[in-house]
């Protein structure tokens, strides 16, 4: 019995100030396996979305707004990804510590160079992002830069651990250095080649890999394209010699699907952010993965 009591009473002790971990709230999954990768068991990590969702369409919840509440530290994409949702779920939380402007508001993209979105029209049209093109995790080189910067973000708010965020950021920095150069030699094939994609969603991959995104089979962001687009689109694929088209492992694959069986190509799921496919674990299988499948559809194989 007093052993029992004894063990109770141990539970109950709070952490200590060097114990304490920090509560990092991740916007979109990207940022919530980098989170982990350069914080590793000093923090704790809360993830808003999964990579099967819409990252624009989050629904704020009671349960969300409690985890900002506590919340250290946010990681998120900025540039009007999260826009839709993560203002108000700022504002009703009133964390002091995760406002705009203080140390726990981090931003990804404020520390890379954003790509313009192709498409035209007003940004209050559908999907449209006036800063930028926001999905920049395709790119590798973009989340080296982002990982540098979080490490020093971190350090900022737990200075205890510095040395741990440091040393985690050149390791991870490190390897994803060299698999990108291997990737980058493996995906060769993959260099001048045209596709269809269903959205915008993978622009910073296919500019990494110097793959052409030749048609858009929706016409404005996040809205169903009518018959005579796709036409226009299927027409198109022998003139620009278009190999496979793409969708996000989040979108509804019907476009894409039949353009791919209306013009005889094959059609490729990408995984769009670390958790979209079995084989993207975390930053390394995501772009392994990617390249992988977009190797398959260039050899004309179709991958779900």
């Amino acid at each position: 019995m007093g052993m029992c009591v004894s063990a109770a009473a141990l539970t109950a002790v709070p952490l200590s100030a060097a114990e304490a971990k920090v509560a990092v709230f991740a916007c979109v999954p990207e940022w919530a396996s980098l989170a982990k990768a350069i914080g590793g068991d000093a923090v704790e990590v809360t993830l808003a979305s999964s990579a099967l969702e819409n990252p624009e369409g989050i629904k704020p919840t009671p349960a969300l707004i409690a985890d900002l509440q506590k919340a250290d530290l946010i990681v998120c994409t900025g540039a009007g990804l999260e826009e839709g949702w993560l203002d108000q779920m700022l504002d009703r939380a009133a964390n002091p510590k995760v406002t705009a402007g203080a140390p726990g508001h981090f931003l990804a993209s404020s520390f890379v160079k954003l790509q313009e979105d192709h498409h035209g029209g007003a940004k209050e049209k559908g999907h449209l992002h006036g800063e930028g093109n926001p999905h920049i995790q395709g790119d590798p080189r973009n989340v080296q830069k982002v990982a540098a910067q979080l490490a020093k973000r971190l350090s900022a708010i737990d200075a205890a651990n510095k040395a741990v965020y440091a040393e985690n950021a050149k390791t991870f920095i490190r390897d994803l250095d060299k698999l990108t150069k291997d990737l980058a030699k493996k995906a060769a094939p993959l260099k001048g080649v045209h596709i269809a994609v269903q959205h915008e969603h993978s622009l910073y991959l296919l500019e990494w890999l110097g793959i052409e995104a030749a048609a858009t089979v929706e016409p404005e962001p996040g809205i169903p394209p009518g018959p005579q687009h796709l036409t226009k689109i299927i027409d198109s694929v022998a003139k620009q010699k278009m190999k496979f088209v793409v969708h996000a492992a989040y979108e509804d694959p019907s476009p894409s699907k039949f353009v791919g069986e209306k013009s005889g190509i094959p059609l490729v799921k990408l995984p769009f952010t670390v958790g979209g496919t079995p084989e993207a674990k975390d930053f390394f299988g995501f772009y392994e993965d990617s390249v992988t499948r977009l190797l398959d559809g260039l050899s004309g194989r179709e991958r779900s």
